[in-house]
Order: C-alpha cells, then structure tokens, then sequence
C-alpha cells in the first residue's frame, strides 16, 4: 500500500540497534507518552461516544491496557515479553477508529477498513480490521463510551482468514433480504 495520501502514519520501530533492558524502558517510556497522550489527554470518539481505555490493574508502574497494547504472553510484572509488531503500531488505534470510514475518501487502491459487530455476552464488539497491514482493533460498546478491548498485527495468514471469514459472513447475513441491523445482525458499516 502507497501511503504517500493515507491518514496512517508510519511505523515506529524500535529505535536501537541491539535490545537491552535500558534501551527497552526508554523505547516504553516514549510509547507511554504516546498512549498517554491518545487515551488520556484527549479521547478517540466512535459513534458519538467516547473511546476508554482500562485504566487498572496496574502491571509494573502501567495500566494494564498500556501492558495490552505493548505486550504479549504477560502474567504479572516479572513476565511481559515486549511484543514489537504491537509496539510499533500502538499509535495506529486512534486513527484506525477515527478513520474506519476511509473508503469513502481515500484513492482507489485504497481497500479501507472492514468493519462489523459481533456479540459478546451481554454486549456488542466491533471489530476494525485493516487488512492491507494485517492490523486489528477491537471496541467494546458501553451504554455511555466504547471499551477499547484490543489492538494487533496479525501475524499468522491463518488468523488473518479468521477474521477475513467473519467479516465476510456478517456482510452475507446484512446482505440478504429481510435483514435488518437488529442487536443479532452484525454490522458492516466501513466495508
């Protein structure tokens, strides 16, 4: 994907040449800000709502959001392992739910934003997949703000087709005739 005229800026690697503990925390602290800055300072909006993120547990001086979004395989403060494809997109959340609707502005090759509804016990998730990055946000309707749930690269082409799956089945069943947009029938608002 060209990204010359696109909203989504470009990825921010790790900025060292080898990883050790000090250059980790510094590359933390500056993500840190930069998750502090989209969540806290400001809020990302969905639907007219307020985007939120889970503000505790705290997992070693961070929100556990924070220790989401950055980390995998994490149980407790001894053991995150720094996962660095979600590292370095952290500051793609916020304008992947502000721009989920990109298919109506961006240029031609541009594949936008598949986005549909799924169910989760008493609530509705949407999930925003861009596929051209293989990067996936997930949000959690509330009564009076959205849950921001979960935000990854999509490693394996096998989890990539899962979703791919998903978004096409919720589509079929908007798609066919009768159906509406009840609570059941998922959405697929961005495709």
């Amino acid at each position: 994907m060209s990204r010359e005229h696109c909203w989504l800026p470009p990825i921010k690697p790790f900025p060292h040449e080898s990883f050790n503990v000090d250059s980790y925390r510094e590359y933390e602290s500056s993500l840190y800000k930069e998750y502090r800055r989209q969540f806290w300072e400001t809020y990302p909006m969905f639907e007219g709502k307020r985007v939120q993120v889970r503000r505790s547990p705290i997992i070693d001086g961070y929100e556990e959001s924070f220790v989401h979004f950055t980390c995998k395989n994490y149980d407790g403060a001894e053991n995150r392992e720094p996962d660095f494809r979600r590292c370095e997109r952290l500051h793609w959340i916020r304008p992947v739910i502000e721009h989920y609707l990109c298919k109506q502005t961006c240029d031609e090759n541009c594949e936008g934003i598949k986005t549909w509804e799924e169910p989760y016990k008493n609530t509705v998730r949407v999930n925003f997949l861009f596929e051209e990055e293989r990067y996936l946000v997930v949000l959690e309707k509330r009564e009076s703000y959205c849950l921001l749930i979960t935000a990854y690269y999509l490693d394996y082409e096998n989890t990539l087709r899962k979703h791919l799956k998903k978004y096409e089945a919720y589509k079929k069943a908007e798609d066919a005739p009768g159906c509406g947009t009840s609570p059941e029938t998922p959405s697929t608002t961005g495709r």
